[in-house]
């Protein structure tokens, strides 16, 4: 339970800075297929249109057409 805990405070206590070094957070909220943007999943009021890198949903407010 002891580790556990420590993980968690460590886990916690990430340092800003070190989220460039991330890859994902690269990714995250670029633009995508026109006016769509990268993100972990879709909205309901927004529409999945394509896929971008490490699997992160291309989404499209609305309902575009094909």
């Amino acid at each position: 339970m002891k580790p556990l805990v420590i993980v968690l405070v460590l886990l916690s206590r990430v340092d800003p800075a070190l989220a460039g070094l991330n890859p994902l957070s690269s990714e995250m909220h670029q633009k995508c297929y026109g006016n769509g943007i990268c993100r972990l999943e879709c909205s309901t009021s927004e529409m999945l249109v394509a896929y971008c890198m490490f699997q992160l949903e291309c989404c499209v407010k609305g309902n575009p057409e094909p």
